[in-house]
C-alpha cells in the first residue's frame, strides 16, 4: 500500500469555525519513495476571521490571505481529487488524527464534499505522533525524546526532528510543505530504528485489528500519552461500532461491576484513575499484546495472573456488559445539538446517498445550474452551505435580493457582539491587544506582523460598518 503524507496550516484551531489556508501532500510508494506532491494555498473565505495567534504562529501576513491563487473551495476540491487518485493509501501526518483530520472533515462537509474522504476508497488513517509515542514507550532507546524548557518530554514535530538529526528549523516549522517533508523523513527514520513497533502501529491503522483485539476479551495494553495500561475490552457502543469501552485492570472490578448505569456514566470522566477507557478503533489506538509490551510496565504492575483473573471476572459478570453499553449511549443523550450547521457534522448521521450524489452534481455543474440542484437537497444544512458558497464564489449568479440577504448575513456574522462560538472581528481585535501585551518587546518582526493584522482587521470592520 502507498502512503499519503500531509499537513495543513489553518485559520484557527477549532475545526467547526475555521478552514485550511495551506496544504501540502506527498504521495509515496510502499518504500516511502515520492511519487508526486502538491503544495497549495487558498484565499481566506469572507465569512471567517483568522485567529491572530494562528497568523502569528504561521507567519502569514494578511495580504497573503487575499492574494493566494485558489479559493478555499478550489483547494479542497484539489485535495479531494488527489485523495481519490492516490487511493488506496495510508493517509498519515503528525498529530493529524486529532487536528488536521478534523479540520479537513469539517471543511469538506461545509463545502459539499465527502467529509470522510480519508477513510473511503480503501484508505487507512494513521498518525506519526501516535507512533512516536508508541516507540518512546516500547523502544525508548530507539528514539531521542527532547525535553522542553520545563524539563518535560517534548513531542513537537520540530523538537523531535532536530533531536534525531532531521532538519526542520523554527523558521521552517508551520510551513505545510516543510512539515510534510519532515514528517516523511521522520517516518523513514522510525522504520529504521524501531521496525517492530512501526509495523505493529501500521497494523492498528486498520480498524479491524484493534476491534478484534478488544473483542477477544484478552488482556492487552492500551497506550496513552506516556504510559501503557493493562485493559480488557468489554463492549462496543451499540450505535457507533468503532467506539469501544475497555476497563483498566489495575483497578479492582469490585469497585464498579455492580454500579447502576448512571454511576457508570460518571466513571468515564472520573478524576484520578479512570476504570473505564474509551477506545476509537478507527483512530490507530496504541493497543499492544501483553507479552509484546509488558517490559514497558513498572515492575509493580507486571502481574498478568491478577489481570487475567480480573478479565475473566468482568467477562462472566451477568449485567455489567449491558450496563456499560447503556452507559455509553447515555453519556451524551442530554446534549443539545448546536443550532449552527457547521457544528453538526457528527450530530445527524451520515449524508444520504441521494444528497451525496447531488453534491457531486453541484460541483460538476455551471454556476447558473447550481441553485436549482441545491434547492433539491433534502438536508437543510447542505442548502445553507450551498447558498454560502454561491455568495463567496459566484455572487453574480444570485438575484439582487439574495445578494442583499447574503451581505446582511455576512455583516452580522463578522461584526456581531453576541456570544457566538466563532471568532468575530471585535473579538479578534481584543485578541490582538492581548497578544501585544504578552509578546516580548525585542521581537520586532512579530510586533510588525501584529500591527499589520490589526490594521487589516480594522479595515474590514470599518468596511462592514459603512456598509451597514
Amino acid at each position: 500500500m502507498s502512503f499519503v503524507i500531509y499537513d495543513l496550516e489553518t485559520s484557527g484551531l477549532e475545526p467547526q469555525w475555521n478552514v485550511p489556508l495551506q496544504a501540502a501532500m506527498i504521495h509515496t510508494d510502499a518504500e516511502l519513495k515520492p511519487l508526486g506532491e502538491l503544495s497549495l494555498r487558498c484565499r481566506l473565505p469572507a465569512h471567517i476571521v483568522p485567529a491572530p495567534g494562528a497568523l502569528l504562529t504561521t507567519g502569514l501576513r494578511p495580504e497573503q490571505l487575499e492574494q493566494a491563487p485558489l479559493s478555499c473551495c478550489e483547494m479542497l476540491g484539489t485535495i479531494a481529487r488527489a485523495l481519490q487518485a492516490w487511493a488506496p493509501a495510508t493517509v498519515i501526518g503528525y498529530n493529524t488524527l486529532k487536528f488536521d483530520e478534523e479540520m479537513l472533515r469539517h471543511a469538506f462537509f461545509t463545502h459539499l464534499m465527502p467529509p470522510y474522504a480519508t477513510s473511503l476508497s480503501g484508505h487507512r488513517r494513521a498518525d506519526l505522533l501516535t507512533m512516536v509515542r508508541a516507540v518512546a514507550m516500547l523502544e525508548p532507546d530507539a528514539l531521542t525524546i527532547p525535553l522542553n524548557g520545563m524539563g518535560k518530554p517534548s513531542f513537537k514535530l520540530g523538537d523531535i526532528c532536530r533531536a534525531n538529526g532531521i532538519a526542520l528549523s523554527e523558521d521552517e516549522a508551520h510551513d505545510a510543505m516543510a512539515d510534510t517533508r519532515a514528517t516523511l523523513a521522520l517516518l523513514h527514520h522510525l522504520r529504521e530504528v524501531a521496525p517492530t513497533t512501526v509495523a505493529t502501529m501500521f497494523a492498528l491503522a486498520d480498524k479491524g485489528m484493534p476491534s478484534r483485539m478488544l473483542a477477544s476479551r484478552r488482556v492487552v495494553l492500551l497506550g496513552g500519552v506516556s504510559k501503557l495500561t493493562p485493559v480488557v475490552g468489554v463492549t462496543s457502543n451499540p450505535e457507533v461500532a468503532t467506539s469501544w469501552a475497555a476497563v483498566d485492570l489495575t483497578v479492582d472490578p469490585a469497585d464498579y461491576l455492580d454500579l447502576p448505569i448512571d454511576e457508570i456514566v460518571a466513571l468515564f470522566s472520573a478524576r484520578g484513575v479512570r476504570p473505564i477507557r474509551t477506545v476509537k478503533t478507527n483512530a490507530q489506538p496504541i493497543l499492544i499484546g501483553y507479552e509484546q509490551g509488558c517490559h514497558a510496565l513498572p515492575d509493580d504492575q507486571r502481574d498478568f495472573a491478577l489481570y487475567h483473573e480480573r478479565a475473566i471476572r468482568i467477562g462472566e459478570h451477568a449485567g455489567f456488559r449491558g450496563h456499560l453499553a447503556a452507559a455509553m449511549l447515555a453519556r451524551f443523550a442530554d446534549r443539545e445539538p448546536s443550532p449552527h450547521h457547521e457544528a453538526t457534522l457528527y450530530a445527524r448521521g451520515f449524508l444520504s446517498n441521494d444528497d451525496a450524489r447531488a453534491c457531486a452534481r453541484w460541483h460538476a455543474s455551471p454556476w447558473d445550474q447550481r441553485l436549482e440542484i441545491a434547492a433539491a437537497f433534502s438536508d437543510e444544512r447542505l442548502k445553507a452551505f450551498a447558498n454560502r458558497l454561491t455568495l463567496m464564489e459566484a455572487p453574480q449568479s444570485l438575484s439582487p435580493l439574495a445578494w442583499q440577504k447574503g451581505q446582511a448575513w455576512l455583516r452580522e456574522r463578522l461584526m456581531t457582539q453576541a456570544d457566538v462560538p466563532w471568532l468575530t472581528i471585535p473579538r479578534a481585535m481584543a485578541e490582538v491587544a492581548t497578544l501585544r501585551q504578552t509578546l516580548p518587546n525585542d521581537e520586532a518582526a512579530r510586533h510588525a506582523l501584529l500591527d499589520a493584522i490589526e490594521r487589516w482587521l480594522g479595515e474590514r470592520g470599518r468596511f462592514f460598518q459603512l456598509a451597514a
